[in-house]
């Protein structure tokens, strides 16, 4: 007698969660690629979607040996956090790839990118998934509750303006300003506006973060796409 499936589509769903992260940080084409990049059957892939338990522990297993940041408790009960807490801060680099942890409202100067000595660092953290990147530690609320104040984000330079995924989150380098925001291009007007997450009213009914617009080719010095955080109770 042919034993039944099992399925546990809660265990898929988060499958599908952690998936679609890794599709987001390395910027692949589709779900189907990250089978390809922990080594696993795509065939298959959608089936561990589903929550058939032949196949879920299978990624699970290959995505965790993968990526050293997802917490496998989380996959299997929902426990906890997607990404696992154990990531400190460090007052000086403990390998040559740990990543700078930055405070981006301290710089000596205007308009300066994230390379430069001018940039105050608060430490740094030791994650391969996110090498070659900058931390920056948030502040204040206009992103709540995508990103909390006491979050590090960590992002990528864009070097071309115009490559642009509509309705992300980035930080925006001006002359004036450095800036946490959803950035919205509206083609039919050819307008690109910046906005908060935090949709949050004042008594007299108008947003307390209102949107802003800018142009890409004048204002934008440096653009960084945000990849990645890690909460501030995982550090």
């Amino acid at each position: 007698m042919v034993k039944p499936k099992e399925f546990n589509p809660e265990i898929g769903k988060r499958i599908r969660k952690a998936i679609n992260y890794i599709v987001f940080i390395e910027d692949l084409a589709n779900q189907r690629d990250v089978a390809e990049l922990v080594g696993k059957d795509k065939d298959n892939l959608s089936k561990a979607l589903k929550g058939d338990t032949t196949y879920t522990g299978i990624y699970i297993e290959a995505i965790c040996s993968k990526y050293s940041t997802f917490n496998k408790e989380w996959f299997y009960t929902g426990n906890g956090d997607m990404l696992g807490k154990g990531f400190p801060i460090t007052s000086t680099p403990t390998t040559d790839k740990d990543i700078k942890i930055l405070d981006i409202r301290v710089c000596a100067g205007q308009g300066i990118g994230f390379d430069g000595d001018e940039n105050e660092i608060i430490g740094y953290v030791n994650i391969p998934e996110f090498a070659g990147c900058y931390g920056i530690t948030v502040y204040g609320d206009s992103m709540y509750d995508m990103y909390m104040s006491g979050d590090t984000i960590f992002v990528r330079e864009i070097k071309d303006k115009h490559n642009i995924d509509n309705g992300q989150p980035y930080v925006i380098i001006t002359k004036e300003d450095r800036l946490l925001k959803m950035i919205h291009i509206d083609y039919e007007r050819k307008r690109t506006i910046l906005s908060s997450y935090n949709n949050a009213t004042n008594p007299d009914g108008k947003r307390k973060y209102p949107d802003m617009e800018i142009d890409i080719d004048s204002d934008i010095l440096y653009l960084y796409k945000v990849v990645g955080k890690l909460a501030r109770t995982q550090m």
